[in-house]
């Protein structure tokens, strides 16, 4: 495995993890905070498809503006525009209440609003698993 392999690899594993985080958050009923981390997700595994591309420069936190750069190596990306529009609406609002019009983001979101961030998360990770199976069956393998 290669240097832009190993990196990607923590990447995708780390997003694939705050996922399995965001469904124990939901189930908890602390819908803010599954909705931010699908987000976070989903950025991970976006910008672990630009490192094993080669790209080096991963900041931002746009999920649609990464999903670009994704289609620049594979067009599929570009059908993910909905997706992450979706989850990026969750990046400032579900974690500060200056975000919001007033009140608290425990307030505000719903049980539906993470139900749609984990199928746009989905989205982008089926986007992105083909790359990576291989390669994490192999990691799994070393460990």
């Amino acid at each position: 495995m290669n240097e832009n392999e190993r990196e990607a690899v923590r990447w995708y594993l780390q997003g694939a993890k705050d996922s399995k985080t965001a469904e124990k958050n939901a189930a908890a009923g602390d819908f803010e905070v599954s909705c931010f981390l699908f987000h976070q997700a989903a950025e991970k595994v976006l910008k672990a498809f630009l490192c094993l591309h080669g790209e080096e420069a991963l900041a931002g936190h746009s999920t649609a503006r990464l999903a670009v750069r994704c289609g620049e190596h594979d067009e599929g990306f570009l059908s993910l525009a909905e997706a992450c529009s979706a989850l990026d609406l969750f990046y400032l609002p579900t974690r500060y209440p200056y975000a919001l019009p007033e009140g608290v983001p425990y307030e505000y979101f719903t049980l539906d609003h993470a139900q749609q961030a984990m199928d746009s998360f989905q989205a982008v990770y089926r986007a992105v698993y083909d790359a990576f199976k291989d390669l994490t069956e192999h990691v799994s393998r070393e460990r």
